[in-house]
């Protein structure tokens, strides 16, 4: 169980780094979104069953400051989605 927690941790953090990638590239074409928020759907998802694990099975906890940065790399792409769906609202 400890090598799935670990993986999944690190697969997360990959997944965000990812997510921040499609980000920066979605900026000229705008498929790339898609893959973003997958991208980051996917470590969210990974980075909360590390946390949740490591807690239920009592392993040694990563730094906090990674935990964040892999929550935070992952969210992202929502950050990005909200900021492009205000500034093209119109009139408004």
């Amino acid at each position: 169980m400890k090598n799935f927690v670990e993986k999944a941790f690190n697969i997360s953090l990959v997944m965000g780094a990812l997510a921040v990638i499609f980000c920066l590239a979605s900026m000229s074409k705008a498929v790339l979104i898609f893959g973003s928020l997958g991208a980051g759907f996917i470590g969210f998802v990974l980075c909360c069953m590390s946390i949740i694990f490591t807690q239920k099975f009592n392993l040694k906890e990563k730094p906090a400051g990674m935990m964040i940065l892999s929550l935070f790399l992952n969210s992202v792409p929502l950050f990005y989605m909200m900021v492009q769906i205000i500034s093209n609202q119109g009139g408004k």
